[in-house]
């Protein structure tokens, strides 16, 4: 898609926007797209796994216990900043480990955090080559590069098709997480009726549990992409430090809705 194209697109998008009523409040099946998933994992999950807020927060400790159930087997969660030209892409972290791929959650199950070499000490596991700063003015501390929903096999079609009364809900505008509660913001969304996609609607918040919306997603798109924002990810007053954002379109159960 080119430039013109793409303009076009968002702005037949804001206008159809104009018209678009309020979602109604409630609790959905949802499939969200890419984007929107890929934010999701990342805010959600991904800071959870930095295992500097894990060592130093007892909930947190509590809650990320290696080997805990967090979702079905189809889920399978990554951070790799070995992948060649992603925008977290580091060959070594800011301490000299080796940027490497590093399972978070294999076949539903957490298998893996994330390292510096201080955490890993401290913890008792393996530098994981996630050690980084903005710049020289900072110390590095314990931060995500590429992290990921892995594909799935589910085509879009056959996600939608047994949905009576649902929600497609896209992109990410704006959001807040805290430990494992979340809420975000879709930036557009459409209802799902009778299996195929229906009326725009808006203001179409998503908010819950972590562990309860991981636990309930029951299908994984085999549609992944990485997302190529600008921007960044904040942490510890350093801010924008450059990490990737990737997934598949997913399918999650009974998604509490904010609306009218």
């Amino acid at each position: 898609m080119d430039q013109d194209e793409m303009a076009q697109k968002v702005a037949n998008r804001s206008v159809e926007l104009l018209s678009a009523h309020p979602v109604k409040a409630g609790q959905y099946p949802v499939v969200i797209d890419q984007n929107l998933a890929g934010v999701f994992i990342h805010e959600a999950f991904g800071h959870l796994s930095e295992s500097d807020f894990v060592y130093e927060n007892p909930k947190a400790k509590e809650m990320m216990v290696l080997g805990r159930r967090f979702g079905k087997d189809i889920l399978n969660v990554y951070d790799d900043g070995s992948i060649v030209n992603l925008r977290g892409t580091t060959l070594f972290d800011d301490e000299g480990t080796t940027g490497r791929h590093n399972e978070l959650i294999r076949e539903g199950v957490l298998v893996g955090r994330l390292h510096s070499r201080e955490t890993a000490a401290k913890m008792g596991e393996k530098a994981t080559g996630n050690a980084r700063a903005i710049n020289y003015h900072f110390a590095p501390i314990v931060r995500m590069t590429n992290t990921a929903i892995q594909n799935g096999t589910t085509s879009f079609e056959d996600m939608i098709k047994d949905i009576k009364l649902g929600i497609y809900a896209c992109d990410a505008y704006g959001g807040q997480t805290e430990l494992e509660h979340f809420s975000f913001s879709s930036g557009y969304a459409y209802m799902i009726r009778d299996g195929k996609i229906a009326e725009m609607v808006k203001d179409v918040i998503l908010a819950g549990n972590l562990f309860t919306t991981l636990a309930n997603i029951d299908a994984i798109g085999n549609d992944f992409k990485w997302m190529f924002s600008s921007g960044g990810c904040g942490k510890g007053d350093q801010y924008p430090l450059p990490v990737g954002m990737g997934a598949p379109h997913i399918r999650i159960q009974n998604v509490v809705i904010g609306g009218e």
